[in-house]
């Protein structure tokens, strides 16, 4: 009996195995930059390595800067305390990487690998190379699908290179089942009479070690631009304050307080 319990101890301790929500886990994650973030992740923060899936359904919304501080303290310039090594490679990136931005978040450019390509094959190849080879330990893609066998092959890759990859992928795509340990959905902040309006939900439809996190809001835009937008928002909401005033007075309607007329059809 006592060898059983032994060897039952052993099989609990393996990385690998889920014991529902008794999760504890091997070792701490990467801090992602946003507390709230960190709270809901299943290691406190970004897994160390793996392939992780983020999905929206449109642009803009904050799905870069989810990553910026992690892109900051692995690749920092002269200017912002770090000790990173490595490169940070960006793969198909829909748009061409705007430098002086990613400068002005204190990001050091130069450790920057951009794999400018439009075919699927080539993609998948670039990843499967810079993911095994260990010189890139965060990587980012962007692809238009993935198919089961394809994130299972990304997955070995990464951990054969202790690499951590961030895969863009459409919103249609989080329908599907993919062994990775973590899958996040984004999408603008819709809500009606919100007064969050321009921050990003988010929702983990995965993490390894845990059940999917109920969604939560997270400011994911730069705080001059954000400050800026903010400003934007309640100018238009005072002028439609304005409009609505002018549109009572205009109207002319009744007060609380104004007597109402009866005509001689009231009882």
């Amino acid at each position: 009996m006592a060898l059983a319990d032994l060897q039952l101890e052993r099989l609990l301790q393996r990385a690998d195995l889920w014991r529902g929500d008794a999760y504890h886990p091997q070792q701490e994650g990467q801090d992602s930059g946003y507390p709230e973030l960190n709270r809901h992740l299943g290691q406190g923060g970004w897994p160390n390595q793996g392939l992780c899936e983020i999905f929206s359904a449109s642009e803009g919304i904050g799905e870069l800067s989810l990553v910026l501080p992690l892109m900051r303290r692995l690749i920092p310039n002269a200017s912002t305390e770090g000790c990173g090594t490595g490169l940070v490679s960006l793969v198909a990136p829909p748009h061409v990487p705007y430098p002086q931005a990613l400068a002005m978040q204190g990001i050091d450019i130069s450790r920057l690998l951009w794999i400018d390509t439009q075919a699927v094959k080539e993609q998948l190849w670039a990843l499967e190379q810079i993911l095994t080879s260990g010189v890139s330990p965060l990587v980012l893609c962007w692809l238009k699908e993935l198919s089961v066998s394809q994130a299972r092959r990304l997955q070995l890759a990464c951990e054969k290179g202790e690499s951590l990859c961030f895969c863009y992928l459409p919103d249609k795509m989080k329908e599907q089942a993919h062994p990775v340990p973590l899958r996040i959905a984004l999408q603008a902040n819709t809500e009606a009479g919100t007064d969050k309006p321009l921050e990003t939900q988010v929702d983990i439809l995965k993490r390894r070690g845990g059940w999917p996190a109920p969604g939560f809001s997270l400011s994911l835009l730069p705080e001059l631009l954000a400050q800026s937008l903010m400003l934007d928002v309640a100018t238009e909401r005072g002028r439609e304050k304005e409009w609505e005033d002018e549109l009572d007075r205009k109207l002319d309607r009744p007060q609380e307080s104004a007597q109402v007329l009866q005509g001689p059809w009231s009882a």
